[in-house]
């Protein structure tokens, strides 16, 4: 059974009390608004209306709502069942835009619907290509997704946003809203880090208007349209052309392989012994992202994609409920009928959306560090590990070159996540070339063989990208057999040591000729060890049974055989 950390305050099954849901899912909420920007940024290239923008404004908040509730929810195969809050994501921005130039907004919201079918296939196919997927290339993967937010967050952060120059209030402000997040989510003892991204928001907001960063002339407006409205929706007129469907195929490929990742990094901070992905929650989150992006090109705006800037916000805070999913989408479908609300918190200020996001690529950089060193590391996984890095940080350092690309390669060569991911997929495919899964080793009846078992152990697991704490448990077991063997003198002859390793479980098998090694259901007293020695060897088989999933003790053939195995 999964357990949860101890730094989450409400898990993912966990039920809130009221007050704390609301304000919980109100800072998600709220944080979900700043990516509105992107489909604003569609509107601006089609040099769309008013109404368009509007529209686009109304639909964006409507598909974020609609795919937080799904994702959130998980139901009958539909959506992850974690809190997953859905954006609208600037993946598809680059070749929406091309489809923009190409056809006007119609065309990109047609590409779009066909973006959501791809994603729905590849949800479907997912679990047969799970060994393209180990836990360094996933590592690699969340890595880069806190490490892309980085140079985005830092514009905003100096101001550069906006100006050529840095503006020391923009700083100001991004401080004072940085500084009140982290020291909320470490120092207080009571729930008020869960709140701590919302109370930093609100004082950023404030700090902002104190300093001038915001005009005050936005709020002169606000009430123009009332305090209720129903929402501004027009059904776009969808075409499609059979030159995009590469390019949102690839864009569509690239934004699953980010709801994979935003998944994992769910499932990981949510079990405090996590194991490996669990392909049941991940096809369903793929399945929702698809659906949702689907809807999203239906109604007239960018596709959609899982939130890594609010999967970090759930760790910081130590909220995961999947409640909180629920409730941040209803709050978000509210806002749609709520144009001043809407109006004021899409005008958050650009040095707190940058303070916001370096909140969150902290938390994904290093959980992507802590993904990667979970597996034992030869020489082959090194290089892919830091070649993939390399790629992705090259992508940013040269990303005024990399805009010169056709749109359609540059959707995925602009992505430091993409590219970054891509590249780890393809040298993971490339090094397993002349990887054995199996390994043998013979060793004499001795103690002093314990030296090469262990160097034994270390070599295969750093070859195979094994569980470090899988192949620890694995060399107890086999030294907790070895010293028995020894003890007893049960081995005439030489120990063979059998592995076998694959994306599920590692088998240890032990051969031997000799007399059989004796096992018990029960463990044996001291009193009985000291009267039977066969007692030892029921001890040692009950020690080992701690270390290993299962134990079989039987014959082939001519030779004795002890079976482990261990669960990746």
């Amino acid at each position: 059974m999964n357990q949860t950390p101890a730094n989450i305050i409400y898990g993912v099954d966990d039920v809130p009390p009221f007050s704390a849901l609301f304000f919980l899912a109100l800072q998600h909420a709220i944080l979900a608004l700043v990516f509105i920007v992107y489909p604003l940024m569609l509107v601006t290239e089609a040099n769309g209306t008013q109404f368009d923008a509007e529209a686009i404004v109304t639909v964006s908040i409507l598909a974020m709502a609609f795919g937080t509730f799904i994702q959130s929810l998980g139901r009958k195969g539909i959506g992850s069942g974690f809190l997953g809050v859905t954006i609208t994501s600037a993946i598809y921005l680059p070749v929406s835009i091309l489809a923009v130039h190409t056809g006007g907004l119609g065309l990109a919201f047609g590409m779009t619907m066909l973006g959501g079918i791809f994603s729905l296939l590849f949800s479907r196919f997912l679990k047969y290509l799970r060994p393209l997927f180990p836990a360094e290339v996933c590592g690699v993967g969340v890595m880069m997704l806190g490490v892309s937010m980085v140079g985005l967050s830092v514009t905003r952060v100096t101001g550069l946003h906006d100006h050529n120059a840095v503006d020391p209030k923009a700083i100001a402000v991004a401080f004072i809203t940085l500084a009140l997040m982290v020291a909320l989510s470490i120092w207080p003892k009571v729930h008020i880090r869960l709140y701590s991204a919302v109370i930093g928001l609100v004082c950023g907001y404030g700090a902002a208007l104190w300093a001038g960063i915001i005009d005050v002339k936005i709020f002169n407006g606000v009430m123009e349209s009332g305090v209720l409205a129903l929402p501004v929706i027009s059904i776009p007129q969808w075409s499609f052309q059979w030159a995009l469907i590469i390019p949102f195929g690839m864009t569509a490929l690239v934004s699953s392989l980010d709801c994979f990742a935003c998944i994992i990094t769910c499932e990981k901070i949510n079990q405090s012994e996590w194991v490996r992905p669990d392909m049941k929650p991940i096809c369903g989150g793929l399945l929702a992202d698809g659906i949702s992006t689907l809807f999203a090109g239906a109604f007239g705006t960018l596709g959609t994609c899982v939130s890594s800037a609010h999967i970090a916000l759930s760790s910081a805070t130590g909220a995961t409920s999947r409640r909180v999913g629920q409730w941040s989408a209803l709050l978000l479908l509210a806002m749609a009928f709520v144009p001043p609300l809407t109006k004021l918190l899409t005008h958050i200020p650009a040095p707190v959306i940058g303070a916001v996001m370096l909140f969150a690529s902290a938390f994904l950089i290093t959980s992507g560090m802590e993904l990667i060193v979970s597996r034992m590391l030869d020489t082959r996984r090194i290089f892919m590990i830091g070649c993939s890095i390399i790629v992705g940080i090259v992508s940013i350092q040269l990303s005024d070159l990399f805009k010169q690309l056709p749109p359609a390669v540059y959707s995925i060569a602009g992505s430091p996540f993409a590219l970054a991911s891509v590249c780890a997929i393809l040298l993971n495919l490339l090094f397993k070339i002349g990887t054995a899964r199996n390994a043998s080793l013979s060793v004499p009846p001795q103690f002093s063989s314990v030296s090469n078992i262990l160097s034994f152990f270390e070599k295969s697991g750093a070859s195979w990208g094994a569980r470090r704490q899988v192949m620890q448990k694995a060399e107890n077991a086999v030294n907790e057999l070895l010293e028995t063997m020894v003890t007893m003198q049960l081995v005439d002859g030489f120990i063979e040591i059998q592995l076998h390793c694959n994306e599920q479980y590692i088998d240890v098998i032990l051969l031997y000729s000799g007399l059989p090694f004796s096992s018990s259901s029960s463990i044996p007293l001291p009193e009985q060890i000291l009267d039977d020695e066969k007692q030892l060897q029921y001890l040692s088989v009950a020690l080992i049974r701690q270390y290993a999933d299962r134990v079989i003790i039987d014959k082939q053939k001519e030779k004795e055989r002890i079976s482990l195995r261990f669960e990746q």
